[in-house]
């Protein structure tokens, strides 16, 4: 009887062994698993990360080319009411208006036979006459 429990003894330490033994394993296989889901994890969110930052940077550019165009926009407007302007500044300097705005507010009249233009080039450039040409 000694020895047969000494043999069941001995045979339940195998069993308490091999059982620690596939209790190891499959901690190992389990620690395996979390650290392969931990990793993946993580090139998971770096995936994420790197996406979000692409949209972010996408959406800025699409904001910033509506700026630029909405400025091109009123560039272009501005430069024609420079131009309008410009037009209207000539058409307000020309000597029409100017002779139209003495005759009719201040009464004059220009007196066409006493205006005299010297063609040519004069040696004298103060005379009335050459000053009347520019």
């Amino acid at each position: 009887m000694l020895a047969r429990n000494l043999d069941n003894a001995t045979w339940q330490e195998q069993q308490y062994t091999i059982e620690e033994v596939t209790i190891r394993q499959q901690q190992k296989k389990a620690d395996k698993h979390k650290l392969l889901r931990r990793r993946m994890m993580v090139v998971v969110a770096m995936v994420l990360a790197t996406y979000m930052y692409s949209v972010c940077r996408s959406a800025d550019m699409v904001h910033y080319g509506n700026e630029i165009i909405a400025l091109q926009r009123q560039e272009t407007q501005l430069i024609n009411k420079n131009n309008e302007l410009k037009i209207e500044v000539e058409q307000l300097k020309g000597p029409g208006r100017i002779i139209r705005y003495a005759e009719r507010e201040l009464g004059m009249s220009v007196a066409r036979s006493n205006i005299y233009v010297k063609a040519g080039v004069a040696k004298n450039s103060h005379s009335p006459a050459v000053l009347a040409s520019k």
